[in-house]
């Protein structure tokens, strides 16, 4: 392709090369080596990629909420605080339209081993991660990727001792991991990233030039011995071979720059892929840039720690991670990734957070990375009602009980691919968001359902537009436009969603660009419905009904476990109720309810709690 590249700026430039006087030939002489220069010297690669480490620990699972800082704005153990965090399944829900909200292109997985001979500690089992695959199939969200990161003093170390330990010792520098001995590659392969893998689909995976990425983190004298020799080298070369042998594809891998320090041979062709060079607490810095082979690779921590427990890395009001984002970001990065989105062990998380010592607002730290995504003012952009910043509530308490705490009446939603939704509203109650990003034509669309007639108004920097009425709708959800906004340019605002009139439940707004049709031709699936029922399922009949599918050929009935095989398929035409015995397929489990249309997929889920 290089080839055919030069060769075609060749042949149309020197078609003329013989007519041109002295200088004009010494001047083309000099953009043609420039152009082809920069044709040999730059590397295919995705251009400012953003992603973020994301790790699934139990602690993080019941939102930080054991952390002094950086705690989730979601309550605690989700849907509520006797829920386990191995069984929890609306915390993967929540991040799900958390990442998607802040418009990064990936994130990394924190993989740390599923371990034959030991408990599984929660602290990042690659098991989990079909959680995350459920939610963003149930979510409909397909806008990011899932990559691998490699924590090797846990993955490696930890979970070696782990497992040796029947479940009694974990320890990430006693015994150390000894990189010479072969037999330890389990740890690293068969135990994790090779699980790791698996339970990400394909279409799912994030790649480089059509590669997977993983990326690996640090190798210290502290956590592992015999790195030297070649040693790091063999196991990089050991993963691309069972990569390729296993899954048919040669992975894209990110190594930490101190693997160079350790064992010099990992400098070798054909060893790493890019570099990264992390970032540095103890040494106060909160970005880095790395340039190698041509390809630079930036790392950011939005802040770290908190001054009690050094050492920390002062967050100053967003300022740090725009620091950071401007120095990667802007600075030449063709990949930056972010440290951690789920990391309130250490105050780094991207998640909302009520922080106020930390944060400024609720989605402050989403919206700076979307700030600095590759889209910062997409199309359509979808915002839920119990995300908000602010809110004005009249009655004390949260009256359903589901998502956060506070006086916002929130409740777990029926609607179509899920998540929450705002209820028990009065005129004079209102939600507001900070920095939404505005178009200079923007037009509002609102998902709600109502008994009575209601109305509401949006505002846009305390600017009112018109009022809007909400037709009664048999609560049912429908999607109303709900004004335009024109500014001479593209910015951010605050926006507020005002009660005027009525009780109506409000699921969420998109903002739209006018005259862009995506927005509203997402709105189309709200035409179909789906109806489980009983749900939760208590005995062996499950009902479905189809509402918009009368005249549908080759309509898919799956129902999918847990653990992303399908138990139950269906093929109908032009279907509107189903009745299926369950007695022999399904257990008392989480399950999901796939319907498939076209290009139409809708997902519910399905609690049986029958014996």
């Amino acid at each position: 392709m290089l080839k055919q590249q030069i060769m075609w700026f060749r042949q149309k430039l020197s078609k003329c090369f013989d007519l041109m006087p002295y200088r004009m030939k010494f001047i083309y002489l000099v953009i043609y080596y420039a152009i082809i220069s920069l044709f040999i010297a730059v590397p295919i690669i995705h251009a400012q990629e953003l992603g973020a480490t994301f790790c699934w620990h139990y602690k993080e699972i019941y939102g930080g909420h054991d952390y002094p800082f950086n705690q989730s704005i979601a309550k605690k153990g989700l849907p509520d605080d006797n829920t386990h965090w191995s069984a929890n399944t609306e915390w993967w829900e929540n991040m799900v339209e958390e990442i998607e909200y802040s418009g990064i292109d990936f994130v990394a997985l924190l993989s740390r081993g599923n371990q034959p001979n030991a408990p599984d500690r929660g602290n990042g089992n690659p098991i989990h991660i079909s959680k995350l695959i459920n939610a963003m199939d149930a979510r409909g969200v397909n806008s990011f990727k899932l990559a691998i990161f490699d924590d090797c003093p846990n993955s490696w170390t930890g979970s070696m001792n782990w497992d040796n330990s029947n479940g009694t010792l974990y320890s990430t520098d006693n015994p150390k991991f000894d990189c010479g001995n072969t037999a330890n590659y389990v740890y690293i392969w068969d135990y994790n990233l090779k699980q790791a893998i698996a339970n990400i689909p394909v279409e799912r995976r994030y790649k480089i030039n059509g590669r997977m990425v993983i990326i690996f983190w640090s190798v210290k004298s502290s956590w592992m011995t015999n790195m030297g020799n070649g040693n790091l080298k063999k196991i990089i070369e050991y993963i691309r071979t069972q990569c390729i042998a296993t899954y048919g594809f040669n992975p894209y891998l990110i190594l930490n720059r101190n693997w160079f320090d350790v064992d010099s041979q990992c400098n070798s062709t054909g060893v790493a892929d890019a570099v990264h060079n992390w970032f540095s607490a103890a040494g106060g810095t909160s970005y880095t840039n790395y340039l190698w082979n041509g390809i630079t690779t930036g790392v950011v921590t939005p802040g770290f720690g908190h001054p009690a427990d050094p050492p920390f890395i002062d967050p100053s009001g967003g300022q740090t991670l725009v620091k950071g984002l401007e120095g990667t970001v802007k600075s030449g990065a063709s990949l930056t990734l972010c440290e951690g989105f789920t990391d309130a062990a250490e105050s780094a998380a991207y998640w909302r957070s009520e922080d106020a010592t930390y944060y400024n607002y609720p989605n402050q730290r989403l919206n700076i990375l979307r700030q600095y995504s590759k889209d910062p003012y997409p199309n359509s952009l979808k915002v839920e009602a119990e995300t908000c910043d602010y809110y004005a509530d009249l009655t004390t308490g949260n009256s359903g009980g589901a998502f956060r705490d506070g006086n916002l009446d929130i409740v777990k939603s029926t609607d179509l691919n899920g998540g929450w939704h705002v209820t028990g509203t009065q005129p004079g109650e209102y939600m507001e968001w900070k920095e939404l990003p505005l178009l200079t034509n923007t037009k509002f669309l609102l998902r709600y359902k109502s008994s009575d007639a209601a109305s509401i108004n949006i505002s846009v920097d305390g600017t009112a537009l018109s009022p809007i009425n909400l037709h009664q709708a048999n609560n049912m959800w429908t999607t109303i436009e709900a004004g335009s906004y024109t500014n001479l340019a593209n910015g951010l605002h605050s926006v507020r969603l005002t009660i005027l009139t009525g009780t109506p439940d409000i699921n969420y707004f998109t903002r739209n660009r006018v005259n862009d049709t995506l927005g509203i031709e997402n709105q189309k699936n709200f035409e179909k419905s789906v109806l489980i029922y009983p749900n939760p399922l208590t005995t062996s009949k499950l009902f479905v009904d189809l509402a918009g599918f009368e005249n549908a050929e080759h309509v898919q009935v799956k129902i999918i476990n847990i653990q992303g095989k399908t138990v139950y398929q269906d093929c109908l035409n032009k279907p509107t109720h189903l009745e299926i015995n369950t007695s022999e397929i399904l257990k008392k489990s989480l399950y999901f309810v796939r319907i498939e249309s076209g290009q139409t997929i809708m997902v519910k889920k399905l609690i049986v709690i029958k014996n």
